[in-house]
């Protein structure tokens, strides 16, 4: 079973937290937020980074991290060296995570401005047919589950 997790927001309100030059991280997981309808992943990565580019930021790291709330997945993927360039360089840090990853970044790169634009919505379910489906919610989410196929993200989101 998959974590699910959703876009807290579009990208013009990420746009408008952003200051003009700022040099950006995407980090973005490679496991469960890949499945959540491609926000993670090379697709997600792929995606957010055409559009900050293309805005005139920088994106001085995109990392596909292939299990973002693992413990040392950063330390594993881009090592010491780069986990200090990206607390010494990066205005910014995105990850394209669910909560555990968040957290993850947060603890392994302390200080650093982590730009938190996902939420994670519960457990579910993929299929390349249906996509994915959230069929576990936590009850703080506010979301009520009454088909046995779950929900689809975008009704979740909405």
């Amino acid at each position: 079973m998959a974590t699910l997790t959703v876009r807290l927001f579009d990208y013009e309100t990420l746009r408008a937290q952003l200051t003009p030059g700022s040099r950006i991280a995407v980090l973005s997981c490679g496991c469960c937020a890949r499945l959540s309808d491609g926000l993670g992943g090379e697709q997600g990565l792929a995606s957010l980074t055409e559009k900050l580019v293309a805005d005139g930021f920088q994106v001085i790291c995109r990392e596909v991290l292939p299990i973002a709330c693992a413990g040392d997945s950063l330390k594993k993927n881009i090592g010491e060296d780069g986990i200090r360039r990206l607390l010494d360089e990066a205005d910014v840090i995105i990850p394209l995570a669910c909560a555990a990853g968040v957290k993850r970044a947060q603890e392994s790169l302390p200080g650093a401005r982590i730009c938190v634009v996902t939420r994670t919505v519960g457990k579910g379910t993929y299929t390349p047919e249906a996509g994915a489906r959230l069929t576990e919610s936590p009850v703080e989410t506010g979301l009520t589950i009454d088909s046995t196929e779950g929900l689809t993200l975008a009704e979740a989101a909405a």
